[in-house]
């Protein structure tokens, strides 16, 4: 018996030194002891869930609208500047929370479409990213109430608006024209939000221009093209958007002819009613006459990155617009 198990020993043993060697080689997964994401990786991938572009648009747009409405001003505001801060960072956490619940809305057809954002590449996980959510929506709240009454209101507002236009019962995104209605909606807020913040009026002619002129160009141009890359997802899930309904050819003709109209509408404005502002009125008149160049150059886009490429020309657009006036308020 004991050289029966002595044998076995010499057998057994060196298989389990090999096998405790193969799960230390790199590269080797242990599924068993994997760890869970970090959080700061968590907050990362939220963040790139949420499009960076978009997070920083929308500040843009807070701050324009400070710098317009404190100028037209002359300076004078009785509220300190730490009211515009937590303003801007309820803002911030309204916009994470919307693009969060979008990506949770759109799972399917996002996987449809080839994402490869966090959410529909898996890298997300749903409970993370609706943790995360509500988490952004009451520190949006909280953030908002110590900034004032006026951006409290604002704040609660714009969440309904990014709650309403993913979730159910209203899904305002599966029709272009709700669409648009909710992202016009949206950028006339945010203009007002940094002024409401500091107390400050919203009726300055550069002010009224700006954000007229950027918002429609949200609806107009943004909401439209931004459909372009995802027309079989859409369909699949069963919306009516513009590109769905019209095809992929004529929504590309609605985007140019936005685009040029925002464009030249935003210069005769500033003309006439804001000469201040004509700088910024040239960005747009040229990123929209290359946004309709771009929409009208191919009649059917070959792949998914190439059906993003006029969104892409309207976002640039829109920071250079801002960052040009920000930087002509801060000479």
């Amino acid at each position: 018996m004991a050289q029966m198990l002595d044998s076995a020993r010499h057998l057994i043993l060196p298989k389990l030194r090999v096998m405790a060697n193969v799960t230390a080689l790199p590269g080797a997964r242990n599924t068993s002891s994997a760890p869970s994401p970090g959080m700061a990786r968590l907050l990362l991938l939220g963040l790139k869930e949420a499009r960076p572009a978009v997070l920083v648009a929308f500040q843009l747009r807070y701050t324009s609208g400070i710098v317009l409405a404190v100028s037209a001003s002359a300076g004078t505001t009785d509220k300190p500047v730490i009211q515009a801060g937590l303003g801007a960072f309820s803002w911030f956490c309204a916009i994470l929370y919307t693009y969060l619940r979008n990506g949770l809305e759109d799972l399917h057809e996002d996987r449809v479409n080839g994402s490869t954002r966090p959410l529909a590449s898996g890298q997300l996980s749903r409970r993370a990213a609706l943790t995360m959510a509500y988490g952004a929506l009451a520190a949006a709240l909280v953030a908002a109430a110590a900034a004032g009454p006026a951006p409290l209101i604002l704040c609660a507002v714009l969440l309904f608006l990014g709650h309403a236009y993913s979730a159910p019962p209203f899904a305002w995104k599966n029709r272009t024209s709700a669409a648009m209605g909710v992202v016009l909606a949206s950028g006339l807020l945010t203009y007002c939000a940094g002024p409401a913040a500091l107390g400050v009026p919203v009726y300055a002619p550069g002010l009224l221009v700006m954000s007229a002129g950027m918002s429609l160009w949200m609806a107009l141009v943004g909401a439209v093209a931004k459909d372009l890359s995802d027309i079989a997802g859409d369909a699949a899930a069963g919306r009516r958007t513009w590109a769905v309904t019209l095809g992929e050819r004529r929504t590309r003709l609605l985007v140019a002819a936005g685009a040029l109209a925002v464009g030249a509408g935003f210069t005769g404005a500033a003309l006439r009613w804001a000469p201040g502002l004509l700088p910024t009125a040239v960005v747009m008149l040229v990123g929209g006459a290359v946004l309709a160049a771009v929409a009208l150059a191919d009649g059917a886009a070959a792949s998914r990155r190439a059906g993003r490429r006029p969104y892409r020309v309207f976002m640039v657009t829109q920071h250079l617009a801002h960052l040009s006036l920000l930087a002509q308020a801060a000479v």
